[in-house]
Formats: C-alpha cells, sequence, structure tokens
C-alpha cells in the first residue's frame, strides 16, 4: 500500500533552538517546542512584502497572530485573546509568545497604550510585527515591523528569506501521539480540497506510535462554520479525495492507494466546517470481527476499565479514539448490524444509527446496502444533538420525518427476557432510567416479551431463520461488491489474503445465488413491514407511538480483547453476526439457542432489518474484579433507545431532554466514564 507518507528523522528541544528537518518528500518540518512536537507545512499559506524591508530572522520560529477591532490596543484586549485562546485551544502555548503580530480591523488608525507596551516587555516578545494601519510603538530590546497585515488569529511558525523583502507565514500542527492504536494514519488538507496521508513516528520511541497532526481551533472558528473548529476521526471505508482506503485489507488497500473523489456524507461534514484529523481501524471490510480475528490492521485499544476490554464490532477504532482523546470532538462510522451501537456501548459514548436511506452512501465500502447507514460517536450529549441536526439536517430525503411533535412517544418497550441484569448495580441505572422517563418524559415503562412479540413476524416464526436473512444479504452484497472484484484484481498474480472471517465469508457467500438473495431480502422487506404496523408503530402526535429500549452490551460484566480472557468467572464474551449460515443448525426453541442464535443477544437486528433509528446513552460504570490488573476497575452501561422509522428526531429530543435533567452527561476519557 503507498501512502503519501510525512516523517521526520530528529528533534531538537528548546523554544528558539528550533531545527528544521525536511521529510523526506520535503512536505514539511517537524520541530518541537519544549517536549511538543510539531509540524509545519513546507509550503507558506500566506506571504506578505512590506514596502521596507524588515529584520532578518533566523530559521522557522512560533509566532501568534491576534487581530483587533479596539482602539487604543490595551493590555486587557491582548490579555483576553490569549486566555480564549487557552480556554479553546490545545495547539496554541505561551512558546508562541516569543513572535506576534498584531492586526488591526477597525476603521482609521490604531495604537497601544501603555498598558499593552508594558505587557509586551514583561512577555519579553522578541519580534513584533504590526499592520500598516497601527502607529509602530517603540521597544528598547523588541524588534518592530509593519507589514501590511497579519494571518487570521492563532498560532502559526514563520520566516524572513535573507534579504528581508518578506514574511512567510506557515501552518502548523500539534502531533498527538495515538497510545490507543485508534487510527491507521494521520491526514493533513492538500491543495484544491484533497488530503495528505500521514505517518508521523518519533525515532526515539522503539514502539514507532503513531502521532496525529492535530490543527489549531483559532483560525477555523474564525471562518464562522457551524462546525469550525471540530475534528473527527473517520474510518477507513469511506472515500475522501487524495487519501487511501483499505477498508482493514491490505489487498483491498493496494487498489485504492489514493481517492479520486470524497464520500458525499464526510464532504458534507468538511463543509460544515469539520476538520478531518485521520482514519480510523475498521473490521476487514467492516465485517463484525472479534479483536483476536484482525490480522491485517491492529485492533485498537478500548481506554476503559483495564485498558484490555473489547470495543466490539467494525466501528471500534472510532469508538476508541473518541473515549481516548480529548482532541477528538466526534468520530464517525458505519452501523450495518451493530457496529455503532455495540461499540458505542462497550466504550461508554454517544452513538447514533439512523434511519436507513437518510444517506447516500456513495464512496463507502459496502457490506448490505438493505443495511448500510453512516453514523458517528461523541462524548458530549449537547454535541450529539447539534452534530445529528446539521449533519443529517442537510439530508433532503423524504424518509426523514420533518412533522413538528405534540407530545413524547407513550410507551417505552422494557424487554422482560433480555431484564433484569445479573449485575445488580446495572440494572439499578436502567430502573433510574426508566424511572426518569416516566417521571418526566411521561413514557410509561411497558413490560414486553420481545422475542415472543416478534416471533410471528419471522419467518417461520424463527430467529434463526431471520437471522440467515440477514447474514445472506451482508455476505451476498459484500461477496458481489467487494470480495470478488478484489480477488479478481489481483489475478492472475496471486490470490490475496484476507482475514478469517471475510475468508469465511467469501467462502459461504460463492454458495449463495441470486435466488437466495433475493429470498433473503423479501423476508427483511416483510420483516420491516410487520415491525412498523405492530410493534414500533407510527403516531402522528408523536411521530414513534413508542420507543423500545434494550441493552447492547454485556449487562455489567466485562469482555476481553484475548479470547481466553472471556473464559475467567464473570466474563461475557461478546456474540457477533459473523458466523457463515451453515454453522447454524435447527433451534430447539423457536428463539434460537442450543445450536442457534439466540434473539436477546441480537436485538440490534430489529433496528437493522427494519431501517429503524436508534441511539446509544451512556447511563453510568459500574465495578467489576478485573483479573488482568487484580483490582476493581469500572466499566461502563449503556441503554438504546430505538423509534419508528424516520422519527430520528424524536430520540434525539429525548436526548436533549435528559441532558437537562442531568441523566445525560458528558463521559470523560480515559479508564473512567464518569
Amino acid at each position: 500500500m503507498v501512502y503519501v507518507l510525512l516523517t521526520f528523522a530528529s528533534l531538537i528541544t528548546g523554544t528558539l533552538a528550533l531545527q528544521r528537518t525536511i521529510s523526506t518528500d520535503d512536505t514539511g518540518t517537524i520541530l518541537t517546542l519544549g517536549a511538543t512536537p510539531y509540524f509545519v507545512e513546507s509550503t507558506p499559506f500566506q506571504t506578505y512584502y512590506p514596502p521596507q524591508s524588515i529584520f532578518a530572522v533566523s530559521g522557522l520560529l512560533p509566532i501568534t497572530s491576534i487581530r483587533s477591532q479596539n482602539t487604543p490596543i490595551t493590555k486587557d484586549v491582548l490579555q483576553n485573546q490569549l486566555e480564549l485562546f487557552e480556554s479553546v485551544d490545545d495547539v496554541w502555548r505561551k512558546d508562541f509568545l516569543k513572535n506576534l503580530v498584531i492586526t488591526y480591523d477597525g476603521p482609521a488608525k490604531a495604537f497601544f497604550d501603555n498598558s499593552a507596551i508594558s505587557w509586551m516587555r514583561e512577555k519579553k516578545v522578541a519580534n513584533l510585527y504590526v499592520s500598516e494601519n497601527i502607529r509602530s510603538p517603540l521597544f528598547d530590546k523588541t524588534n518592530v515591523a509593519q507589514i501590511n497585515k497579519g494571518p487570521p488569529s492563532g498560532p502559526y511558525f514563520f520566516t524572513t528569506p535573507k534579504d528581508t523583502s518578506s514574511i512567510a507565514f506557515f501552518n502548523c500542527y500539534r502531533l498527538f501521539r495515538d497510545e490507543y492504536e485508534a487510527f491507521v494514519f494521520g491526514t493533513i488538507p492538500g491543495p484544491d480540497g484533497s488530503w495528505v496521508a500521514t505517518n508521523f513516528t518519533l525515532p526515539t520511541e522503539k514502539d514507532k506510535a503513531l502521532y496525529i497532526p492535530i490543527p489549531s481551533r483559532i483560525p477555523l472558528i474564525a471562518k464562522g462554520l457551524p462546525l469550525a473548529g471540530m475534528r473527527f476521526g473517520l474510518k477507513d471505508i469511506y472515500d475522501v479525495e487524495g487519501l487511501p482506503t483499505s477498508a482493514g485489507s491490505h489487498a483491498y488497500g493496494d487498489l485504492h492507494p489514493s481517492s479520486n473523489t470524497t464520500a458525499s456524507s464526510i464532504q458534507k461534514l468538511l463543509s460544515l466546517g469539520a476538520s478531518l484529523v485521520g482514519k480510523t481501524h475498521t473490521s476487514q471490510f467492516a465485517h463484525a470481527a472479534n479483536p483476536w480475528e484482525f490480522v491485517d490492521f491492529p485492533y485498537s485499544w478500548n481506554p476503559r476499565g483495564d485498558g484490555h476490554l473489547t470495543a466490539s464490532a467494525s466501528s471500534s477504532g472510532s469508538a476508541c479514539a473518541i473515549v481516548a482523546y480529548d482532541w477528538l470532538d466526534f468520530a464517525v462510522g458505519s452501523d450495518t448490524r451493530g457496529s455503532i451501537r455495540k461499540p458505542a456501548s462497550m466504550v461508554g459514548a454517544y452513538g447514533i444509527r439512523p434511519t436507513h436511506g437518510c444517506f447516500d452512501l456513495d464512496g463507502v465500502v459496502p457490506v448490505s446496502e438493505e443495511m448500510d447507514t453512516a453514523g458517528f460517536f461523541v462524548r458530549d450529549p449537547k454535541l450529539f444533538y447539534l452534530l445529528r441536526k446539521l449533519w443529517y439536517g442537510q439530508v433532503k430525503s423524504t424518509i426523514i420525518s420533518r412533522r413538528q411533535t405534540i407530545r413524547n412517544p407513550s410507551k417505552l418497550l422494557y424487554p422482560i427476557d433480555q431484564l433484569p441484569f445479573a449485575v445488580p448495580e446495572a440494572q439499578k441505572l436502567y430502573d433510574n432510567f426508566t424511572q426518569t422517563l416516566q417521571e418526566h418524559i411521561k413514557i410509561i415503562k411497558t413490560p414486553i416479551n420481545v422475542t415472543h412479540t416478534l416471533l410471528p413476524y419471522m419467518p417461520d416464526s424463527s430467529f434463526s431463520e431471520l437471522y440467515k436473512a440477514s447474514n445472506d444479504l451482508a455476505y451476498y452484497n459484500s461477496w458481489h461488491s467487494v470480495g470478488k472484484p478484489t480477488i479478481a484484481a489481483h489475478a492472475p498474480s496471486h490470490h490475496p489474503s484476507f482475514d478469517p472471517v471475510p475468508q469465511r465469508i467469501f467462502k459461504a457467500s460463492e454458495a449463495l445465488s441470486e435466488a437466495d438473495y433475493n429470498r433473503a431480502l423479501a423476508i427483511k422487506r416483510k420483516f420491516q413491514q410487520d415491525v412498523l404496523e405492530h410493534f414500533i408503530k407510527s403516531d402522528v402526535k408523536s411521530c414513534s407511538e413508542s420507543l423500545f429500549m434494550y441493552d447492547a452490551g454485556t449487562g455489567g460484566r466485562p469482555s476481553y480483547r484475548v479470547e481466553e480472557f472471556n473464559g475467567l468467572d464473570g466474563t461475557a464474551p461478546i456474540l457477533l453476526p459473523n458466523a457463515p449460515r451453515q454453522s447454524f443448525q435447527s433451534s430447539s426453541s423457536p428463539g434460537g439457542g442450543a445450536g442457534g442464535p439466540q434473539a436477546t443477544d441480537y436485538l440490534y437486528f430489529i433496528a437493522s432489518m427494519a431501517g429503524l433509528p436508534e441511539v446509544t446513552i451512556p447511563l453510568g460504570q459500574v465495578p467489576y474484579f478485573s483479573h488482568i490488573s487484580r483490582r476493581w476497575e469500572m466499566l461502563p452501561v449503556s441503554v438504546q433507545l430505538v423509534a419508528h422509522k424516520g422519527c430520528d428526531a424524536v430520540l434525539l429530543e429525548v436526548v436533549k431532554k435528559l441532558g437537562e435533567l442531568g441523566v445525560a452527561q458528558t463521559v470523560k476519557t480515559g479508564r473512567l466514564a464518569f
């Protein structure tokens, strides 16, 4: 696989003692401020040619740009901007104060009062550049020069040529260590809307951990776009112009080293002002796989608890990233059969699977076009609400209901065949949640046996048959859209190797006929119709008559990334929809089990097969004794809410209300979610 790789070979520590080291392809410089590494692009984004020669500087130096509409420019004006920088940005730091460029954006002329001049002396500013409409102040130890104007507010690097005829400003990125191996590579903007993949590592580190280049929020926020300053990671099944798409497979990545276009769903986010910082790991071709079944690429590390817990399905890289790194605001995944919902539940993050069909999924590696959706993970319920509203709000699809609701859903369908949990602390969280919905949102708990309720809508009244139909849809489509073309493209030189799960799936898929696919599609459409008419019904006043709640996680029990650990006392293996169709025999009961899948282990199939919207809400955390750390750790517990097709906004309003009530809280990064 060929990436456009940016690397560096040495670091020189110190604020002013910076050494410029060119990468192998001459695309930029890596340097440090103190012990913090930065990447500086090789091409300036702005170059000014002052009317008079200015003093020269040696090499690349950090600089802070400040813009003001006030005159006189006072200490308070300058200090307030820097306090704002510190509060919103993790790229800017005080080392950038060694040099200043200040631009006046108001009418007529501006000047510095004595408090501002004293403040700059106190900060020991070495070089000061002011726009031409600012009266130059006098300093004893600070070089002062006038230029046309400075760049947008924020941190940059700059230099001047030896003839001092110009000053050039460069974008910079702080490099953050991908400690949890969530990313395949980092990204920076390239020319003409394209992107460049980065693979930064520190030569001083033996593990050669990946470093992700993170842009400053300050100049991005100044653009005024709805998501300006927001950074996101992207599951590596989405095409982005200029970037490779591997879908977790070296064989596939070799055939797709650089995309010519950007997936329309992702272009919407970029147009809203969000900043892409890298692509995240996925299971191969987005087929659900256990951590020990990852071969071509590593499985990401879930930071929760003892650090050895699984994050479940194919969007695990995005899920791990959002709960690992404060510098990331949201992460995009995909959900076919639980790949947003299960990871969100396992790591304790907010996640959404929207109504199926609300997005065009061009430029996305497909699993099953009948079930694929684009979703995301966040830590903050307010951002969850905003992001869904902005991103999905651009959708012109008639699938999403835009009718104003005048009341909440009346019933909360509570699955007594899955609940209560065996872990009392987890069940208490669920009891408190249902009580809150009843008291404050007036949604009444309605116990149901979901298996018995839905069996009449399943083929032959058997969940195993519904399960097989779901597998047939995913296997047939993935084989003909991805597997078979990838093998053909590598022939006749060699037969590409695949990870264990896709290898089994593709082998099983060779026996599937178009008639098998059409049969499975008919089963899905009949199930969807019955669910919409009889289970989670439409309502004129509330859009969705009821909400269905359940657990997509492990009920407060740990599940580990190492297969053998899941045989230890108190653990709960994750059951994924990855077994070939012939591996299941007829179940001894309609709901599954004894040779077939158990319906209550796959309640996330309901939204997948019926095209329904679903959200994951973190509720809290419960203690478990870790056989790894040999101490008590904390494990996130989350709840799922499912609504009628097109009623995505109803779920978001519930999350918003729960946030106002203090039930839906912002989760933390690291070992503890709360």
